[in-house]
C-alpha cells in the first residue's frame, strides 16, 4: 500500500510542471494559427486565422509589427499573467502599429465568434535604407508615418492606377481582386486573394493598376 502511495505521488509530482510549461509562451512561428508565409531579411509576414472557439497558446511578439484586419469577429485578449480582455469587431481593413521592438509582450488570442478571425502580421526586421520622400502616392491615404514604416491605404476603382515608392514594401490585400505591377523589367498581372501580399525591393517606382471589375483595397507598408 505504502509502495502504491509513493509511486502515486511521484506521478502526481512530475506531471506539475508539465502542466505548467504548457502555458509557457511559445515563439510566434510556433503557434498553429500564426502561419509564417515570407521572411527575408527585412520582413516577415504572417497569415493568423482563429476559427470560432479557438485559443491560441500565449506567445511572444518580439519584433515592431503592422497589422491589417481581414475578417473581424469578436476577440479576447490576455497578456501573459494578466486578465483577459473583451474587444469587439475590428473593422475589415483595419490598421495598426505595434512597438514591440522597445516592449516585447506575450499573449494569447481567443475567438468566441461567430465568424473566423483573420489578420496579417507584417514584423519588420530591418532596414531598407534611404527611402524616397515620404509622401501618398496617387489614390492612397496616410496611416502610419514613424521611423520604422510608411503606411498607406490603396483605393483603385477599375482602371485607376497608383505609385508604390522605393526602396521596398509590403503590399497586403484586404478586397482581392486583379491588379499590374508595371516595372522597368515589365508588367506583371497578379490575382490577389484576401490577405494576399506582394514584396518588392526595387530602385525606381512601381505603377499599380486595378485590372478588375470591382473596387481594389490594399494597404501599401513601406520599410524606413
Amino acid at each position: 500500500m505504502l509502495r502504491r502511495c509513493a509511486i502515486a505521488f511521484m506521478m502526481s509530482a512530475c506531471l506539475i510542471p508539465i502542466g505548467r510549461a504548457a502555458d509557457e509562451p511559445v515563439p510566434i512561428e510556433q503557434e498553429p494559427r500564426h502561419r509564417l508565409k515570407f521572411e527575408n531579411a527585412h520582413v516577415r509576414f504572417f497569415d493568423v486565422q482563429l476559427e470560432p472557439g479557438y485559443q491560441a497558446l500565449y506567445h511572444w511578439h518580439h519584433n515592431d509589427g503592422v497589422f491589417v484586419n481581414i475578417a473581424s469577429s469578436p476577440t479576447i485578449a490576455q497578456d501573459w499573467g494578466a486578465e483577459p480582455v473583451k474587444r469587439g469587431d475590428r473593422a475589415i481593413g483595419e490598421v495598426y502599429f505595434i512597438g514591440y521592438g522597445a516592449k516585447p509582450k506575450a499573449h494569447r488570442v481567443t475567438n468566441p465568434g461567430p465568424g473566423i478571425y483573420r489578420v496579417t502580421d507584417t514584423e519588420i526586421m530591418s532596414t531598407c535604407g534611404p527611402m524616397d520622400a515620404a509622401r501618398e502616392g496617387p489614390n492612397q491615404t496616410l496611416i502610419v508615418d514613424n521611423e520604422r514604416v510608411f503606411v498607406t491605404r490603396v483605393i483603385l476603382h477599375p482602371g485607376e492606377s497608383t505609385e508604390l515608392y522605393a526602396p521596398c514594401g509590403m503590399l497586403v490585400s484586404v478586397s482581392g481582386g486583379n491588379v499590374v505591377f508595371d516595372t522597368r523589367d515589365g508588367k506583371e498581372k497578379v490575382a490577389m486573394d484576401r490577405a494576399a501580399f506582394k514584396w518588392r525591393k526595387l530602385q525606381q517606382t512601381v505603377k499599380l493598376t486595378n485590372a478588375g471589375s470591382n473596387v481594389f483595397h490594399g494597404v501599401d507598408i513601406r520599410i524606413k
